[in-house]
């Protein structure tokens, strides 16, 4: 049974979560729980790091850190996209920062080795007369890439596939319901620094059993009642309806409210009455703080109705009032008055109960149960 060694101060974690007790409070502090989630969980998974938009050109590259490790990816000669370690096999330099746009060469800033696009070590000063040097053995170290609806995924473990962390499926819901998405671009972006734990952020994603008391306004947006939900082993797709009369948006009734979570900590979300996505990466830094970056992605060329009320509600008002609550938790967490709750999840895992919070903290046993 899952989850029979995860006990605390008032009971166990089980499978059924009408019947379970929450995490224990250490799973959001402990050092050695971070680390093992470092490697079983972040450097095992399918990680979104961007969108095709953001490299448009042969030589395009973008760089990142994902997972603690520092990623490059480029549009090479081929018109191909490809993901490498942002490191130089001479001694290890960075070789890249930031976004740009290269003519042709990546070239290290330390001691000038050059590789191509496609990662191939093309020349090294002065190592003709170096015995037995030989330019192939030394490319660049390859990272696994994948596209889902526009979106860019690493993932470490070069034996995964897309189909492992359910990104056809995923894909399929996206496309669904935003045909156009691989042609969108980001518009807007932003970086929070949050003091919690990244699995206190995700947690908050994960249920709307919170929304009618922390976000008044946001809770005037849907309707409680119906929607459906789509969820696979890695991912959930949850649709509800907007009601009628939401001022800002201009709502009439029925639009689509759609919600996603992607195994290990993507988030996103498309309000009605307006063709955005906002994408939102949680991504670890330490037991105790987080980093989420958030894009805004619309049509290229096109006005996109809504696009600034959009960047409204969420930068200043939604995510300012899920900071407010996250940060406030962990401080609870960290507390001697507090360990262990309960799940109020029924049993139709309804979106408004705790069931994908349950559903999300079993799959974070599941993983460090190895």
């Amino acid at each position: 049974m899952v989850g029979d060694f995860v006990i605390g101060e008032k009971g166990t974690f089980s499978d059924c979560a009408q019947e379970s007790f929450t995490l224990p409070s250490r799973y959001y502090t402990d050092p050695g729980i971070h680390d093992q989630e470092m490697s079983t969980i972040f450097q095992c998974s399918w990680l979104y790091v961007g969108h095709v938009s953001d490299l448009p050109d042969v030589g395009s590259y973008l760089t990142e850190e994902v997972a603690g490790q520092p990623i490059l990816i480029v549009r090479s000669q081929d018109n191909l996209l490809r993901a490498f370690f942002n490191v130089c096999q001479h001694r290890g330099h960075t070789l890249l920062s930031g976004r740009g746009q290269l003519k042709g060469r990546i070239v290290c800033p330390y001691h000038a080795w050059c590789y191509g696009l496609d990662g191939a070590l093309l020349s090294a000063r002065m190592t003709r007369d170096i015995p037995n040097f030989d330019l192939a053995e030394f490319p660049l170290k390859p990272i696994q890439l994948a596209t889902a609806a526009g979106l860019l995924f690493v993932n470490f473990d070069p034996t995964a596939s897309p189909a492992d962390g359910d990104l056809l499926d995923f894909e399929e819901t996206i496309i669904g319901h935003i045909p156009e998405m691989s042609e969108y671009a980001a518009k807007h972006r932003f970086d929070f620094d949050i003091a919690a734990n990244w699995k206190v952020v995700v947690d908050n994603f994960s249920e709307g059993y919170h929304i009618p008391i922390a976000h008044p306004t946001l809770s005037t947006l849907y309707n409680e009642e119906g929607g459906s939900s789509r969820i696979g082993k890695y991912f959930g797709c949850y649709q509800k309806t907007a009601r009628a009369g939401f001022e800002k948006l201009g709502t009439k009734g029925g639009e689509p409210y759609v919600t996603w979570f992607l195994w290990p900590n993507l988030c996103l979300l498309s309000l009605p009455g307006s063709p955005q996505l906002i994408v939102l990466r949680i991504s670890p830094n330490g037991p105790r703080r987080s980093l989420e970056h958030a894009d805004i992605y619309s049509p290229i060329d096109v006005d996109s109705p809504n696009l600034e009320v959009i960047k409204s509600l969420f930068a200043e008002m939604f995510n300012q009032e899920d900071i407010a609550l996250v940060e406030s938790v962990q401080r609870g967490l960290e507390s001697l008055g507090y360990d262990q709750g309960r799940y109020v999840a029924d049993p139709a895992e309804s979106w408004f109960t705790e069931s994908g919070l349950h559903r999300f903290h079993k799959q974070i046993v599941e993983a460090l149960d190895c």
